[in-house]
């Protein structure tokens, strides 16, 4: 208490005039670095009786009696303390909120869980449904007796009661939650079912017969809908001739129809773990448009002419008739090769040349890791795995990608209307955004950040600047599949739109969608263009708004998008909703102001964790700048990357959500090491400033903090107000010229613009300070 008023000095102040806190700090003096002290000394004060508050809280003299003995029937209050204060006393720091028991009956209407580590036993409240069944393992929280002091409830979450759900009960919800399109109409299906199997009668208008080529079909195990299809042979001067070959759906869709508006509204096939919801009736797109072996089918083709280097010499569009040779999958193709298949052999060599093609103009490799569902023989999940990936898969890209580009290349040569296929380069801010928090990613960067503001065309996506970056960016994330989804959420959505603007990530200018007309309403869009004879040729979909298509379908997909996500979800809550009250080391994912994203490995899947559900009773806020969800109490951090050991609280498989609770963080990630690594010499490459590390700052003493901030530019503001008040003092201040005065110093005077004279005030002594600040309270009352 050295450097405070006596007791009798404050009791003194209050007896003129009582006075809140505030007012009797700045009547006495006290300063900001002694306002705790102080603000101690009034409630020693109040507590022994020599200071009284009022009900307007101000401080008056006491009666010289302790707070407690003025009232004489003063007894100990034995009520339950406030469940905030209980709560706080229940879990110290290191104790989870969350328990795990065993559920029993225990009467008529009340239920008992044992719990699994102590053996305790906690009744539970009054419930008009049952929490579970008897011996089911569940989570659960305690919280206080309303009447018996001493005395815990145990309170299960309703979601446990999810496991009495069916897996059939869970996806029928969770497709009615989702809004999936319901079946096609009577008068659809009375349409499609009174097309026929093609014929050689269809050969006419120009439509070529193909059935003398040598096409395999590619397609991944078990999938229904085969919609391209390939052929490639050899030319003498060691060029190819390659044939992309696409189901004709725009034979079967007349534009306008009923079927066709169905088709729009839905815009894509949905592809869900367990099931598909087809743009297409069944019909069409598992049958009469499907390339099945062995079947004539018709088929919109493009030929290609490619040197012995694979460049495109020429190419044509040309509607067919076509009869699959093979339809194989990718891992059959795969062992083709390695048996010697000439078809498959030439397919490798034309579509590895491609892909060097490609390379050379440049290329992104990002190579994340794609999840499915395996399914046990009930149909229902049993294991998350990742998705196999051959070799196979990328001859078939290759071959697909180039044709999609002749394809926006014809559409503009015969100035047709089409539906591109754009993407544009990543926004500047959120390059900065990645920047900032994985400073170490842009190390060695061929391109200097200061030039991404540059202007460029206005009608091209492409940017070799921020595409060089990017390229850089991936290849230093080469292996790592958070680090390579963090840059992805750097980057802008493609999307469709009625002009070609380029596709940043292809680094093409001319791309649309051709190779998928049954599951993609865009490829059917540009195969209709595509027949048309004459740019003027009109029809009821032309009539259409192009820009309303576009934005339409590139809602869908992303909806589409989003949906898919989910499904995944939930299969994997399925899985896990076994594992209630279970722990599991888990990996922070990703970090939020509303929580922590964990992902465990077996069984594979992510959820929330809620700051409630931390172990302890810590304050954590999210610092979006670093990345990171920090405790104000405790100082603990979580950040991207951190292995934490985690308990499962909820699952509910009908929409995909799981909750845990973090128990205790393990390790810090390589991740959050990366985020922070080298940081004050990449902001130095951009004439930035960075703090110290939070560790290190924790350490400083408060009093060399401000130093610090200041020399860090943390309190610019400070500083600019401690310029000014020097360039007061000696004349110069800016501010006083903007208020209409002028004020300067001479000899311990001080002149206004007028040139009158006036004494500086002098600081204030004790007493006159309190008689100023009653006669500006006087003034203000």
């Amino acid at each position: 208490m050295e450097n405070l008023p006596t007791k009798e000095q404050i009791i003194a102040v209050v007896r003129d005039e009582p006075m809140v806190g505030s007012q009797l700090r700045r009547a006495m003096g006290i300063t900001k670095h002694k306002k705790l002290a102080f603000k101690q000394l009034l409630a020693e004060m109040v507590s022994e009786g020599s200071l009284a508050r009022t009900s307007n809280k101000q401080y008056t003299p006491g009666t010289g009696k302790p707070k407690f003995e003025e009232d004489e029937d003063f007894e100990e209050d034995n009520r339950r303390p406030a469940a905030t204060s209980r709560r706080k006393a229940t879990y110290d720091d290191d104790e989870s909120r969350v328990h795990r028991g065993v559920l029993s009956p225990d009467g008529n209407d009340w239920w008992k869980v044992t719990e699994v580590e102590t053996g305790k036993v906690y009744p539970m409240a009054h419930r008009s449904i049952a929490p579970g069944k008897d011996g089911d393992t569940i989570a659960f929280t305690l919280y206080p007796h309303p009447k018996l002091k001493h005395s815990m409830l145990a309170k299960v979450d309703h979601s446990a009661m999810e496991g009495d759900l069916t897996w059939k009960e869970v996806t029928e919800q969770f497709m009615k939650d989702a809004s999936l399109p319901a079946k096609f109409s009577d008068a659809i299906m009375d349409f499609v079912n009174s097309e026929k199997e093609p014929t050689e009668a269809d050969l006419k208008d120009g439509r070529v017969d193909m059935r003398n080529l040598y096409i395999l079909c590619v397609d991944p195990d078990g999938a229904m809908d085969h919609d391209d299809a390939i052929s490639v042979e050899k030319r003498p001067d060691g060029g190819f001739h390659l044939g992309v070959h696409i189901a004709d759906v725009s034979h079967y869709v007349p534009e306008g129809s009923e079927l066709d508006d169905e088709a729009l509204t839905r815009s894509f096939t949905q592809y869900l773990p367990w099931t598909a919801v087809p743009m297409l009736p069944d019909r069409l797109s598992s049958d009469l448009c499907s390339l099945h072996q062995g079947v004539d089918r018709l088929a919109f083709s493009c030929m290609m002419e490619l040197d012995k280097d694979a460049n495109v010499e020429s190419f044509e569009f040309k509607k067919s008739l076509v009869n699959i040779t093979a339809g194989i999958t990718y891992a059959e193709a795969v062992r083709r090769l390695e048996a010697g298949d000439e078809h498959v052999k030439a397919l490798q060599e034309v579509a590895d040349l491609l892909r060097a093609n490609r390379k050379k103009t440049g290329i992104l490799e990002l190579g994340s890791t794609e999840l499915g569902c395996k399914f046990d023989a009930n149909g229902e999940p049993e294991k998350i795995v990742p998705r196999e990936e051959n070799e196979s898969d990328h001859w078939i890209e290759e071959c697909m990608l180039i044709a999609n580009k002749c394809c926006a290349q014809e559409l503009q040569r015969r100035h047709l209307q089409g539906v591109y296929r754009i993407h544009e380069a990543p926004d500047t801010k959120d390059i900065m955004e990645l920047y900032y928090q994985m400073p170490d990613l842009f190390k060695d960067s061929p391109i200097s950040l200061r030039e991404l503001g540059k202007p460029r065309r206005g009608d091209t996506n492409l940017n070799p600047e921020i595409f060089k970056l990017y390229q850089h960016l991936v290849e230093r994330a080469k292996g790592d599949d958070e680090i390579v989804m963090r840059i992805l959420r750097s980057m802008q959505k493609a999307h469709y739109d009625s002009n070609c603007f380029g596709h940043f990530a292809l680094n093409w200018q001319d791309y649309a969608h051709f190779t998928s007309p049954i599951r993609r309403y865009a490829d059917l869009w540009c195969h209709r263009e595509l027949s048309r004879k004459t740019p003027d040729e009109t029809d009821a979909k032309r009539a259409w708004d192009v820009v309303a298509v576009c934005s339409e379908i590139s809602a869908n997909e992303v909806k589409n998008q989003k949906t898919e996500r989910m499904s995944l979800k939930v299969c994997a809550t399925w899985l896990l909703r076994k594992h209630l009250g279970e722990e599991f080391e888990a990996t922070v994912t990703g970090v939020q102001e509303w929580g922590i994203y964990v992902g465990v490995d077996d069984p594979q899947a992510e959820g929330l964790v809620r700051f409630r559900d931390i172990a302890g009773s810590d304050y954590y806020v999210f610092n979006p700048d670093k990345g990171i969800v920090c405790g104000k109490r405790s100082s603990k951090t979580f950040a991207r990357g951190d292995k934490v050991r985690v308990r499962l609280l909820r699952a509910n498989p009908v929409r995909g959500e799981a909750d845990f609770a973090i128990l205790e963080k393990i390790s810090d990630g390589r991740t959050s090491k990366m985020m922070e690594k080298d940081r004050a010499e990449a902001a130095e490459e951009l004439g930035l400033v960075t703090q110290p590390d939070e560790s290190e700052y924790e350490s400083i003493r408060p009093s060399e903090r401000r130093k610090i901030r200041e020399s860090y530019g943390a309190d610019r503001k400070a500083n600019k107000r401690k310029s000014e008040r020097a360039e007061y003092g000696r004349g110069r201040s800016t501010r006083g010229k903007s208020s209409g005065k002028n004020f300067r110093e001479e000899d311990g005077e001080r002149k206004n613009s007028r040139g009158k004279k006036f004494a500086r005030k002098k600081k204030s002594s004790f007493g006159n300070s309190r008689r100023d600040s009653g006669r500006i309270n006087s003034k203000k009352r």
